[in-house]
């Protein structure tokens, strides 16, 4: 199972759990609650109707749903290598993974020879090979060592 699949199960998982936890807070039959003169809360006299609770449980769950979703999926990664050159342009290997991924950094110069830090999203082209799609120059360190 893939890392986002993954990602996305613990999103609903943890969007049901939520929705379930506020839909086990409203029980009853259907009514209507009111407020006295003295501004205390007075509860209706049959609770709340299912279809309130079911109402608040499902947009607590989509709420939470989509809030993690997007924060897990959205996730950028940061890679530090040696800027090396290529057939297509720039590749980096990444220093933690051994890695090399085609350089896909429209919006940044980035010269053969140097060590950095980017952030970014992993991805593939069409053939299957790895790409980075650079977002941000985190740090340039200066000339690869070799």
């Amino acid at each position: 199972m893939s890392s986002k699949m993954k990602c996305s199960l613990l999103a609903v998982v943890l969007g049901l759990a939520m929705g379930g936890s506020a839909l086990a807070q409203y029980g009853g039959s259907p009514g209507g609650g009111s407020t006295g003169t003295t501004g205390v809360y007075t509860a209706p006299k049959g609770g709340y109707g299912s279809s309130t609770g079911i109402a608040v449980g499902a947009a607590a769950a989509a709420g939470a749903g989509v809030a993690v979703g997007y924060l897990v999926l959205r996730s950028h990664r940061t890679v530090v290598g040696c800027v090396q050159p290529s057939t297509e342009g720039v590749k980096l290997m990444n220093e933690k993974d051994q890695r090399t991924y085609a350089l896909l950094a429209s919006n940044i110069s980035l010269n053969p020879g140097e060590r950095v830090a980017l952030r970014g999203k992993k991805s593939k082209d069409d053939s299957g090979r790895p790409t980075f799609d650079v977002a941000k120059l985190v740090k340039d360190y200066g000339a690869c060592k070799q």
